[in-house]
């Protein structure tokens, strides 16, 4: 599921792209912005799907090295520690995941190639050797490995990021937050578990039967950015005494606006999270620059809103951690 830290990011690009797009309304903002991160979770499911079809590979290589005229020894007799990996083998029984496959109507056939020149890579690479040389093996092994061929085989595999972006264009921006679902995915499997075993949800649950908080608080967050920018940009506008307004860049002033939003309108936030949260994205997002100037605008305002009271805060230490 998704963190806060990837929930903020999604909010600035629906808040970037509502600035962008004049007269949209703040509904159909929100409404894009769950269309998109449906979109993500698909893109998720094909990551997954993409390495049971490594496997399935590599097992029919196996096959057919066997047909040779004049098979090795190692042709005869391979070491089928990779294609009997347990995680990956438990990932294609999971009863969901398929039924996701299915309904996404994922096919492999056209990239055939792709997936050839990442397992010769995988094949080559030292982790793969020393995995598959290992005298023992186990469960946790064969998560590690894949954990292991995300990181190096997926992350910056241009031909795989270009494929998923010929399917849908929002894909190349969302691939590296769609590996992190990934990585969880991986990490959250265990060896007791069953093919009906859940797979992870885009948002974190709220108590049975209430939607979930995450949602709430991203769809909120939004709304209350952009519906209130112009008290955030008073707040801006007499912090910022040295910079004129106007010339401010935008990618800074969204996120200022975010961050005003927290300070004010989300009691529950404690103000050392917004702080570090924003400044990670400025970081990301815009000049080296900008987290220097993002920072020093939030600071004095959180002082001064503590100062005369106009920031509230509930619960403990929400203020100061």
């Amino acid at each position: 599921m998704l963190n806060r830290r990837q929930l903020r990011i999604k909010a600035l690009q629906a808040i970037y792209a509502h600035v962008q797009s004049d007269n949209e309304s703040i509904e159909k903002t929100q409404t894009q912005l769950l269309s998109n991160l449906d979109r993500l979770y698909d893109l998720y499911i094909y990551q997954l799907s993409f390495i049971t079809a490594i496997q399935r590979f590599a097992e029919d290589y196996s096959e057919v090295s066997k047909q040779k005229y004049f098979p090795t020894e190692e042709d005869l007799n391979p070491n089928q520690r990779f294609i009997n990996n347990r995680f990956i083998a438990q990932l294609d029984r999971n009863r969901q995941f398929r039924k996701k496959e299915e309904s996404l109507k994922i096919s492999w056939g056209a990239a055939n190639e792709i997936i050839r020149k990442t397992m010769t890579q995988f094949r080559q690479s030292e982790e793969y050797i020393a995995y598959m040389n290992k005298p023992q093996n186990g469960f946790e092994q064969d998560k590690e490995i894949m954990l292991t061929f995300v990181e190096n085989h997926m992350i910056f595999n241009d031909l795989l990021r270009s494929y998923f972006e010929e399917i849908n264009s929002m894909w190349s921006e969302d691939y590296y937050m769609a590996l992190a679902l990934v990585n969880n995915t991986i990490y959250s499997f265990k060896e007791s578990d069953a093919d009906t075993k859940p797979m992870p949800t885009l948002y974190k649950p709220g108590p049975k039967g209430t939607e979930s908080e995450d949602k709430i608080f991203l769809l909120d967050y939004v709304k209350q950015t952009i519906q209130r920018s112009p008290f955030y940009d008073s707040i801006i506008e007499k912090k910022a005494a040295n910079w004129e307004f106007e010339r401010l860049a935008l990618m800074d002033l969204l996120l200022l606006r975010m961050g005003m939003a927290e300070i004010f309108d989300f009691p529950t936030i404690p103000l050392k999270v917004t702080l570090n949260e924003i400044i990670e994205l400025a970081k990301h997002f815009s000049s080296p620059r900008s987290s220097v100037f993002i920072n020093g605008i939030l600071d004095r305002t959180i002082s001064e809103g503590l100062k005369d009271k106009t920031i509230v805060k509930t619960g403990r230490g929400l203020i100061g951690n």
